[in-house]
């Protein structure tokens, strides 16, 4: 069935500075030879220039896709706008906006645009826009609220915000709570009602459409930016906090689409990708820019994750890029559909992912034109059928699924891992490497050392079984990549970068002796000391969890003064609902709410977690010892980032009581 002669080999990293005491060495892109220049291919040094170029070579190619509403209410086809056509409306509106005094600058140099929209495609021709007139950016997740609205606008003291008629009515709700005091213009996407523009009016706010300010100025000029201009202040999310605004510059992001191009990543006119992972957030951001670069075409969702499906079987894209959570999704989904299959359909399909696997394994192969078109055809469809190339990022990902995945849709996974402060795109896997449980190493412009924690017993001079030197440590990142700092915030800054250039990233790592990969095996940050002194790592133990069937979310929680681990649980109800509530008592009738306070449905799911907890080889104080039901699971609107993060302290706080009822339970 092969040979293991055949399994592709790689070398991930290469020592280019011995380091010092408390650090390992610094490492950097294995081969000498490629041009590690902060330009781009075409030879642009801002994403402007990089967009100018693409539109000279791609004038008439289809560029941004939205699907149709038809007169009956329905979604249709995707209806396109060409490069050529995008950027005509976005130089008019940059100098509309230029026209209405968007452009002044502020005392430190900078003029602000708040982009406040789920993606769409004027989400995109804002950007342009802002770009041709050296106005920074600022993208605001769709669901921002009024306080952090408020924070992110009274920070930058920004002046102008664009989006859809629906955030602009919120915004006239919080103008009117006394909040967003120093807005002056509001950009809306559509047209607007006269009545609408009298409120805000009254408000002392000035309402425009996007066709509106298009047609101010006919004729401009524009004023574009230099390598060194910010191209964006990029606010986290906010998982333990108030969010922090990441600075980025042009060459930041030069940088990073340069670093990822001479890795060896490229692309053709030709692809298509479906955008749904939040442009406010920088991986998003960067994929945008690099795709541009290319001269690639992206259709954006309907705006409803669960429609998603629909979406990928319309724009059926070649490019498809997500997260863990919805990969778990397709991963439990899919499963449960072999499962489902008569014996003797179940029998081919487990020969099939074995065969496969086996090829994967030995040979990095994972197209058989036998099974794929036999056994995992259909599977391929649920993403449209053309997917040449997938990537994973935000959070990490359990190898078993991401190899299951791998096999069944016959498609590279590529596994990546960056920050907000590094322009998400760090590290990734190259996509013969069968190896899972690492990040791969760094693309070409960045560098990489672990520096010593020894309170969590991780040390650069650390070896591995075989006493082959393995260091761990903090993982720390240098190059073009590495953002500004956090606006107007000198201690974050101070506290994430160190005076040589350093970004503290806040993750643990490891090298890899025989690869030279970074595998991520701890955060810094979040993780517990339990009462008999041993620290745990809450994501590690969520990871593990998170593959029982019974688990849709979950929250670990650790407290110092205590000696176990406690968990709230959001169950996954299609799946108890079918497997397990009519053998215990429960009809199709019954409220989630009512089978959640089960004592037994707690019991059997803990149990369950448990064996999950096992088979990764979590320690004994590693395993939850009691959990809370919760039958209501966590969105953006209450616990989850936009990119479907855990936000620690909103859980801590909204399950206080319930976790000192866990606690004092025991």
């Amino acid at each position: 069935m092969g040979a293991n002669s055949t399994k592709p080999s790689f070398r991930y990293t290469a020592a280019v500075d011995a380091g010092s005491p408390g650090q390992s060495p610094v490492f950097g892109y294995p081969e000498p030879g490629p041009d590690i220049s902060y330009k781009c291919f075409n030879g642009a040094t801002t994403l402007y220039e990089s967009f100018k170029a693409s539109v000279e070579r791609h004038s008439s190619k289809n560029f941004l896709g939205t699907r149709a509403k038809n007169p009956d209410g329905t979604i249709g086809d995707y209806q396109w706008k060409t490069y050529g056509e995008v950027s005509q409306f976005a130089l008019s509106l940059g100098y509309g906006y230029h026209s209405l005094g968007i452009t002044t600058k502020d005392d430190e140099g900078n003029s602000f645009l708040g982009i406040y929209s789920r993606n769409r495609e004027e989400w995109i021709v804002n950007d342009i826009a802002c770009m041709s007139q050296s106005i920074v950016s600022v993208p605001l997740y769709d669901t921002l609220q009024g306080e952090s609205l408020d924070f992110i606008l009274g920070q930058t003291n920004m002046k102008a915000v664009s989006c859809p008629l629906k955030q602009a009515e919120g915004i006239i709700k919080f103008r009117k709570q006394g909040l967003i005091q120093n807005l002056q213009i509001v950009a809306v996407f559509e047209e607007i009602s006269d009545e609408l523009k009298a409120e805000a009016s009254g408000l002392g706010l000035a309402f425009y459409s996007l066709a509106e300010i298009a047609r101010m100025a006919p004729d401009g000029e524009v004023h574009p930016p230099t390598a060194d201009s910010l191209y964006t202040i990029c606010y986290t999310s906010g998982t333990t906090g108030m969010p922090k605004g990441a600075i980025i510059t042009h060459n930041n992001l030069i940088s990073t689409i340069s670093g990822v191009i001479n890795w060896g990543i490229t692309f053709t006119p030709d692809e298509v990708y479906l955008s749904y992972l939040p442009l406010a957030h920088m991986l998003e951001r960067f994929v945008e820019n690099y795709l541009i670069v290319m001269g690639c075409a992206f259709g954006f969702y309907q705006g409803d994750v669960m429609k998603l499906k629909d979406d990928l079987a319309v724009l059926r894209p070649t490019i498809f890029i997500s997260v863990p959570r919805l990969w778990n999704r397709f991963y439990d989904a899919i499963q449960q559909q072999f499962n489902a299959l008569p014996p003797a359909k179940k029998a081919l399909v487990d020969k099939a992912l074995k065969v496969k696997k086996h090829y994967w394994e030995t040979q990095g192969k994972l197209t058989n034109f036998v099974w794929d078109k036999i056994v995992f055809a259909k599977v391929a469809g649920v993403l449209g059928g053309r997917v040449k190339l997938m990537a994973t990022g935000s959070a990490p990902i359990a190898p078993d699924v991401l190899n299951f995945l791998r096999i069944v849709f016959s498609c590279p996974i590529l596994e990546a891992y960056g920050q907000t402060e590094t322009c998400a795109g760090s590290f990734i896997t190259r996509h013969q490497d069968s190896e899972t449980g690492h990040v791969g190493g760094p693309i070409t412009t960045l560098q990489v050392k672990l520096v010593d924690v020894p309170e969590m017993e991780y040390l650069s001079t650390d070896r591995n079984e075989d006493g082959e030197l393995a260091p761990r440590g903090e993982i720390c990142l240098k190059g073009g990549p590495i953002f500004l700092g956090y606006y107007k915030s000198p201690e974050l800054t101070a506290e994430a970068l160190d005076s040589e250039g350093w970004l503290h990233t806040g993750d643990i790592g490891i090298r890899l002796p025989h690869s030279g990969a970074i595998k991520l095996i701890d955060r810094k940050k979040n993780f517990f000391k339990l009462a008999q002194g041993e620290y745990v790592s809450a994501e590690k133990i969520e990871l593990a969890y998170t593959k029982s069937h019974y688990v849709n979310q979950i929250f670990v929680y650790g407290d110092s003064l205590q000696a176990t681990l406690i968990a709230i649980v959001v169950p996954d109800e299609p799946y108890i609902r079918k497997t397990w509530a009519a053998d215990n008592g429960f009809g199709p009738e019954a409220a989630f709410g009512e089978i959640c306070a089960s004592p037994k449905l707690k019991t059997d799911i803990l149990k369950d977690m448990d064996k999950y907890g096992k088979e990764a080889g979590l320690f004994g104080y590693e395993q939850v010892k009691a959990i809370a039901l919760e039958p209501v699971a966590w969105t953006t609107d209450d616990l989850l980032t936009p990119t479907q993060k855990l936000m620690r302290f909103q859980a801590k706080k909204k399950y206080v009581d319930v976790i000192a009822q866990l606690y004092s339970g025991q």
